[in-house]
Protein backbone atom coordinates (compact mmCIF):
# COMPACT_ATOMS: atom_id res chain seq x y z
CA UNK A 1 0.00 0.00 0.00
CA UNK A 2 1.42 3.35 -1.03
CA UNK A 3 -0.39 6.53 0.03
CA UNK A 4 -0.02 10.11 -1.18
CA UNK A 5 -0.69 12.51 1.70
CA UNK A 6 -1.74 15.88 0.27
CA UNK A 7 -1.88 19.29 1.94
CA UNK A 8 -2.59 22.52 0.07
CA UNK A 9 -1.96 24.92 2.98
CA UNK A 10 1.14 27.05 2.52
CA UNK A 11 1.56 28.13 6.14
CA UNK A 12 1.04 26.61 9.58
CA UNK A 13 -2.31 25.63 11.03
CA UNK A 14 -3.71 22.61 12.85
CA UNK A 15 -4.44 20.71 9.63
CA UNK A 16 -0.93 21.33 8.27
CA UNK A 17 0.61 20.19 11.57
CA UNK A 18 -1.52 17.04 11.50
CA UNK A 19 -0.54 16.36 7.86
CA UNK A 20 3.15 16.53 8.63
CA UNK A 21 2.84 14.43 11.76
CA UNK A 22 0.73 11.69 10.15
CA UNK A 23 3.10 11.53 7.16
CA UNK A 24 6.08 10.93 9.43
CA UNK A 25 4.12 8.57 11.67
CA UNK A 26 3.07 6.45 8.69
CA UNK A 27 6.67 6.21 7.50
CA UNK A 28 8.04 5.46 10.98
CA UNK A 29 5.59 2.53 11.17
CA UNK A 30 6.90 1.16 7.86
CA UNK A 31 4.14 2.36 5.57
CA UNK A 32 5.05 3.76 2.17
CA UNK A 33 3.79 7.36 2.29
CA UNK A 34 4.66 10.29 0.04
CA UNK A 35 3.74 13.97 0.33
CA UNK A 36 2.05 16.28 -2.18
CA UNK A 37 2.33 19.96 -1.28
CA UNK A 38 2.82 23.44 -2.68
CA UNK A 39 6.35 24.62 -3.44
CA UNK A 40 7.87 26.33 -0.37
CA UNK A 41 4.98 25.29 1.89
CA UNK A 42 5.73 24.77 5.59
CA UNK A 43 4.54 21.17 5.61
CA UNK A 44 7.23 20.19 3.08
CA UNK A 45 10.17 21.90 4.77
CA UNK A 46 13.09 20.09 6.40
CA UNK A 47 11.69 16.62 5.90
CA UNK A 48 13.99 13.57 6.05
CA UNK A 49 15.78 13.05 2.76
CA UNK A 50 14.05 9.73 2.10
CA UNK A 51 10.51 11.20 2.10
CA UNK A 52 9.19 11.40 -1.51
CA UNK A 53 7.76 14.88 -2.12
CA UNK A 54 5.64 15.82 -5.12
CA UNK A 55 5.38 19.58 -5.60
CA UNK A 56 2.11 20.80 -7.09
CA UNK A 57 -0.12 23.86 -7.05
CA UNK A 58 -3.26 21.64 -7.01
CA UNK A 59 -4.61 23.45 -10.10
CA UNK A 60 -7.71 21.70 -11.44
CA UNK A 61 -8.16 23.52 -14.74
CA UNK A 62 -6.97 22.85 -17.31
CA UNK A 63 -6.50 19.14 -16.53
CA UNK A 64 -2.78 18.98 -17.31
CA UNK A 65 -1.68 19.23 -13.65
CA UNK A 66 -4.14 16.56 -12.53
CA UNK A 67 -2.99 14.33 -15.39
CA UNK A 68 0.66 14.91 -14.44
CA UNK A 69 0.05 13.97 -10.80
CA UNK A 70 -2.02 10.94 -11.82
CA UNK A 71 0.80 9.75 -14.09
CA UNK A 72 3.26 10.17 -11.20
CA UNK A 73 0.95 8.12 -8.96
CA UNK A 74 0.74 5.31 -11.54
CA UNK A 75 4.52 5.31 -11.97
CA UNK A 76 5.12 5.25 -8.19
CA UNK A 77 2.40 2.71 -7.42
CA UNK A 78 0.24 5.12 -5.39
CA UNK A 79 -3.26 3.71 -4.98
CA UNK A 80 -4.81 6.18 -2.54
CA UNK A 81 -4.68 9.91 -1.85
CA UNK A 82 -5.26 11.21 1.67
CA UNK A 83 -6.14 14.90 1.35
CA UNK A 84 -6.31 17.77 3.83
CA UNK A 85 -7.95 21.18 3.37
CA UNK A 86 -10.06 22.52 0.55
CA UNK A 87 -7.82 22.86 -2.51
CA UNK A 88 -6.11 19.50 -2.07
CA UNK A 89 -9.52 17.97 -1.34
CA UNK A 90 -10.91 19.36 -4.58
CA UNK A 91 -7.84 18.12 -6.41
CA UNK A 92 -8.15 14.63 -4.91
CA UNK A 93 -11.82 14.49 -5.89
CA UNK A 94 -10.82 15.30 -9.47
CA UNK A 95 -8.14 12.58 -9.44
CA UNK A 96 -10.73 10.08 -8.25
CA UNK A 97 -13.32 11.04 -10.85
CA UNK A 98 -10.91 11.41 -13.78
CA UNK A 99 -8.28 8.76 -13.01
CA UNK A 100 -9.89 6.32 -10.58
CA UNK A 101 -7.55 6.94 -7.63
CA UNK A 102 -9.03 5.96 -4.29
CA UNK A 103 -9.60 9.00 -2.12
CA UNK A 104 -9.90 9.62 1.62
CA UNK A 105 -10.54 13.25 2.58
CA UNK A 106 -9.78 14.41 6.12
CA UNK A 107 -12.32 16.91 7.48
CA UNK A 108 -10.54 19.46 9.67
CA UNK A 109 -13.26 22.12 9.43
CA UNK A 110 -16.98 22.51 9.93
CA UNK A 111 -17.81 24.68 6.93
CA UNK A 112 -19.43 23.05 3.86
CA UNK A 113 -17.08 21.99 1.06
CA UNK A 114 -18.53 20.81 -2.24
CA UNK A 115 -15.73 18.33 -2.94
CA UNK A 116 -16.68 16.16 0.04
CA UNK A 117 -19.36 14.28 -1.87
CA UNK A 118 -16.81 12.94 -4.37
CA UNK A 119 -14.51 10.82 -2.19
CA UNK A 120 -14.56 7.18 -1.13
CA UNK A 121 -14.48 8.11 2.55
CA UNK A 122 -14.56 11.19 4.77
CA UNK A 123 -12.64 11.20 8.07
CA UNK A 124 -13.86 13.77 10.60
CA UNK A 125 -11.70 15.01 13.46
CA UNK A 126 -14.63 15.06 15.90
CA UNK A 127 -18.20 13.85 16.25
CA UNK A 128 -19.36 17.46 15.85
CA UNK A 129 -17.58 17.78 12.49
CA UNK A 130 -18.97 14.43 11.35
CA UNK A 131 -22.52 15.41 12.31
CA UNK A 132 -22.35 18.72 10.46
CA UNK A 133 -21.03 17.14 7.26
CA UNK A 134 -23.54 14.28 7.31
CA UNK A 135 -26.31 16.90 7.16
CA UNK A 136 -25.09 18.20 3.78
CA UNK A 137 -27.18 16.73 0.93
CA UNK A 138 -24.16 16.04 -1.32
CA UNK A 139 -22.65 13.89 1.46
CA UNK A 140 -25.68 11.68 2.00
CA UNK A 141 -24.18 8.85 -0.06
CA UNK A 142 -20.60 9.27 1.23
CA UNK A 143 -19.49 7.48 4.39
CA UNK A 144 -18.25 9.71 7.22
CA UNK A 145 -16.24 8.22 10.09
CA UNK A 146 -14.99 9.98 13.21
CA UNK A 147 -11.32 9.72 14.10
CA UNK A 148 -10.10 12.30 16.66
CA UNK A 149 -6.65 13.78 16.24
CA UNK A 150 -3.70 12.39 18.16
CA UNK A 151 -0.94 13.72 20.37
CA UNK A 152 2.58 12.34 20.45
CA UNK A 153 3.20 11.79 24.16
CA UNK A 154 6.91 11.31 23.42
CA UNK A 155 7.10 14.97 22.34
CA UNK A 156 4.40 16.48 24.55
CA UNK A 157 5.11 15.38 28.10
CA UNK A 158 5.38 16.91 31.57
CA UNK A 159 8.41 18.99 32.46
CA UNK A 160 11.15 17.11 34.27
CA UNK A 161 11.86 18.14 37.84
CA UNK A 162 14.60 20.76 37.86
CA UNK A 163 14.60 21.16 34.07
CA UNK A 164 15.25 24.63 32.59
CA UNK A 165 12.16 26.74 31.93
CA UNK A 166 12.33 28.01 28.33
CA UNK A 167 8.86 29.60 28.55
CA UNK A 168 9.71 32.02 31.34
CA UNK A 169 13.13 32.57 29.79
CA UNK A 170 11.43 33.64 26.55
CA UNK A 171 9.10 35.93 28.51
CA UNK A 172 11.89 37.32 30.66
CA UNK A 173 10.03 36.68 33.94
CA UNK A 174 10.94 35.05 37.23
CA UNK A 175 10.38 31.39 38.01
CA UNK A 176 7.47 32.07 40.37
CA UNK A 177 5.43 34.18 37.92
CA UNK A 178 2.11 32.51 36.91
CA UNK A 179 2.03 32.12 33.13
CA UNK A 180 -1.25 31.63 31.29
CA UNK A 181 -0.67 30.47 27.70
CA UNK A 182 -2.80 30.52 24.57
CA UNK A 183 -1.52 28.69 21.48
CA UNK A 184 -2.46 29.02 17.81
CA UNK A 185 -2.35 31.25 14.77
CA UNK A 186 -3.93 34.54 15.81
CA UNK A 187 -7.37 34.83 14.23
CA UNK A 188 -10.95 35.77 15.01
CA UNK A 189 -11.94 32.10 15.08
CA UNK A 190 -9.20 31.15 17.54
CA UNK A 191 -10.34 33.96 19.84
CA UNK A 192 -7.04 35.26 21.17
CA UNK A 193 -8.77 38.63 21.64
CA UNK A 194 -11.16 36.91 24.06
CA UNK A 195 -8.20 35.39 25.90
CA UNK A 196 -6.77 38.90 26.33
CA UNK A 197 -10.10 40.21 27.67
CA UNK A 198 -10.36 37.26 30.06
CA UNK A 199 -6.79 37.90 31.17
CA UNK A 200 -7.60 41.55 31.89
CA UNK A 201 -10.32 40.26 34.24
CA UNK A 202 -7.84 37.88 35.84
CA UNK A 203 -5.31 40.67 36.42
CA UNK A 204 -7.72 42.33 38.84
CA UNK A 205 -6.99 39.56 41.34
CA UNK A 206 -3.67 38.27 39.95
CA UNK A 207 -1.66 41.31 38.78
CA UNK A 208 1.47 39.14 38.94
CA UNK A 209 0.30 36.88 36.08
CA UNK A 210 1.52 37.01 32.47
CA UNK A 211 -0.35 35.95 29.32
CA UNK A 212 1.89 34.26 26.72
CA UNK A 213 0.36 34.41 23.24
CA UNK A 214 2.13 31.73 21.19
CA UNK A 215 1.35 31.88 17.48
CA UNK A 216 1.89 33.99 14.40
CA UNK A 217 -0.07 37.14 13.63
CA UNK A 218 -1.06 40.36 15.40
CA UNK A 219 -3.73 40.99 17.99
CA UNK A 220 -6.54 43.42 17.13
CA UNK A 221 -5.99 47.00 18.25
CA UNK A 222 -7.69 48.43 21.31
CA UNK A 223 -7.22 45.43 23.59
CA UNK A 224 -5.86 45.66 27.14
CA UNK A 225 -2.14 45.01 26.94
CA UNK A 226 -0.87 44.92 30.53
CA UNK A 227 0.94 41.64 31.12
CA UNK A 228 0.32 40.37 27.56
CA UNK A 229 3.40 39.08 25.73
CA UNK A 230 3.43 37.97 22.08
CA UNK A 231 5.93 35.19 21.40
CA UNK A 232 4.99 34.77 17.72
CA UNK A 233 5.17 31.51 15.80
CA UNK A 234 7.36 28.97 17.59
CA UNK A 235 8.71 25.63 16.45
CA UNK A 236 9.43 24.62 20.06
CA UNK A 237 5.87 24.59 21.44
CA UNK A 238 6.44 21.12 22.94
CA UNK A 239 9.28 22.59 25.04
CA UNK A 240 7.31 25.65 26.14
CA UNK A 241 3.92 24.17 27.02
CA UNK A 242 4.94 21.99 30.00
CA UNK A 243 6.01 25.13 31.86
CA UNK A 244 2.69 27.00 31.54
CA UNK A 245 0.63 27.33 34.71
CA UNK A 246 -2.63 27.09 32.75
CA UNK A 247 -3.50 26.90 29.04
CA UNK A 248 -6.65 28.62 27.80
CA UNK A 249 -8.39 27.72 24.54
CA UNK A 250 -10.74 30.64 23.76
CA UNK A 251 -11.96 29.60 20.30
CA UNK A 252 -15.22 30.98 19.02
CA UNK A 253 -15.56 27.87 16.85
CA UNK A 254 -13.34 24.80 16.94
CA UNK A 255 -13.57 21.53 15.00
CA UNK A 256 -11.23 19.78 17.45
CA UNK A 257 -8.68 21.65 19.57
CA UNK A 258 -5.16 20.32 19.06
CA UNK A 259 -3.65 22.83 21.51
CA UNK A 260 -5.90 21.44 24.24
CA UNK A 261 -4.72 17.83 23.96
CA UNK A 262 -1.10 18.95 23.65
CA UNK A 263 -1.40 20.89 26.91
CA UNK A 264 -3.21 17.98 28.55
CA UNK A 265 -0.44 15.59 27.51
CA UNK A 266 2.07 18.01 29.08
CA UNK A 267 0.11 17.77 32.35
CA UNK A 268 -0.99 21.40 32.20
CA UNK A 269 -4.61 22.21 33.14
CA UNK A 270 -6.83 23.50 30.33
CA UNK A 271 -9.67 26.03 30.50
CA UNK A 272 -11.67 26.26 27.28
CA UNK A 273 -14.90 27.51 25.79
CA UNK A 274 -17.23 24.56 25.26
CA UNK A 275 -17.63 24.87 21.48
CA UNK A 276 -17.76 22.25 18.70
CA UNK A 277 -15.26 19.42 18.88
CA UNK A 278 -13.38 21.23 21.64
CA UNK A 279 -16.28 20.49 23.99
CA UNK A 280 -15.71 16.78 23.29
CA UNK A 281 -11.99 17.08 24.05
CA UNK A 282 -12.39 18.76 27.45
CA UNK A 283 -15.49 16.77 28.44
CA UNK A 284 -15.58 14.30 31.29
CA UNK A 285 -13.23 16.28 33.49
CA UNK A 286 -10.34 16.37 31.02
CA UNK A 287 -10.44 20.17 31.18
CA UNK A 288 -12.55 22.96 32.62
CA UNK A 289 -15.36 23.98 30.27
CA UNK A 290 -16.80 27.49 30.42
CA UNK A 291 -19.69 28.99 28.41
CA UNK A 292 -18.65 30.14 24.92
CA UNK A 293 -17.49 33.74 24.85
CA UNK A 294 -17.82 34.22 28.63
CA UNK A 295 -14.53 35.95 29.45
CA UNK A 296 -15.49 36.49 33.09
CA UNK A 297 -16.13 32.76 33.55
CA UNK A 298 -12.80 31.92 31.89
CA UNK A 299 -10.99 34.39 34.17
CA UNK A 300 -12.70 32.92 37.25
CA UNK A 301 -11.76 29.37 36.29
CA UNK A 302 -8.11 30.32 35.73
CA UNK A 303 -8.04 32.31 38.98
CA UNK A 304 -9.37 29.32 40.89
CA UNK A 305 -6.65 27.06 39.47
CA UNK A 306 -3.88 29.55 40.20
CA UNK A 307 -5.11 29.96 43.77
CA UNK A 308 -5.31 26.24 44.55
CA UNK A 309 -2.16 24.27 43.79
CA UNK A 310 -3.74 20.95 44.75
CA UNK A 311 -6.73 21.50 42.45
CA UNK A 312 -4.40 22.61 39.66
CA UNK A 313 -2.35 19.45 40.03
CA UNK A 314 -5.42 17.23 40.12
CA UNK A 315 -6.82 18.86 36.98
CA UNK A 316 -3.47 18.54 35.22
CA UNK A 317 -3.21 14.83 36.02
CA UNK A 318 -6.79 14.23 34.89
CA UNK A 319 -6.09 15.94 31.58
CA UNK A 320 -2.94 13.92 30.92
CA UNK A 321 -4.70 10.65 31.73
CA UNK A 322 -7.45 11.57 29.27
CA UNK A 323 -4.98 12.57 26.56
CA UNK A 324 -3.06 9.31 26.84
CA UNK A 325 -6.20 7.16 26.93
CA UNK A 326 -8.16 8.88 24.15
CA UNK A 327 -5.61 10.43 21.79
CA UNK A 328 -2.65 8.05 21.56
CA UNK A 329 -0.71 8.04 18.31
CA UNK A 330 -0.53 4.24 17.99
CA UNK A 331 -4.30 3.75 18.23
CA UNK A 332 -4.89 6.65 15.84
CA UNK A 333 -2.48 5.28 13.25
CA UNK A 334 -3.96 1.78 13.44
CA UNK A 335 -7.48 3.12 12.95
CA UNK A 336 -6.47 5.33 10.01
CA UNK A 337 -4.51 2.58 8.24
CA UNK A 338 -7.47 0.27 8.77
CA UNK A 339 -9.69 2.76 6.95
CA UNK A 340 -7.13 3.05 4.12
CA UNK A 341 -7.08 -0.73 3.66
CA UNK A 342 -10.86 -0.89 3.73
CA UNK A 343 -11.15 1.74 0.99
CA UNK A 344 -8.53 0.05 -1.16
CA UNK A 345 -10.38 -3.28 -0.83
CA UNK A 346 -13.67 -1.83 -2.10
Amino acid sequence: MRVLVASSHRGVNGAAVYTRRILLLLRAAGHDAALACEPESWVGRDLPADVPVLRTDFRRWPFDEADRVAAWCRQEGVGLIHSHLTRSGNFAALLRQRHGLRSVAHLHANHPQLHTGFHDLLVAVSADVARRHRLLPWNWTTEVVTLPNFVDADDFRPASVGAPDPLRAALGVAADVPVVAVVGLISHRKGQDLAVRAFAELRRTRPDAVLAVIGGGELPSGLPHEGVRLLGHREDVARLLPHASVVVVPSREEPFGLAAIEAMACEVPVVAFAVGGLAEVIGGGAGIAVPPGDCAAMAAAVSGLLADEAARGEQARSGRASALARYGKEAHLAALVGQFRRVLAQ
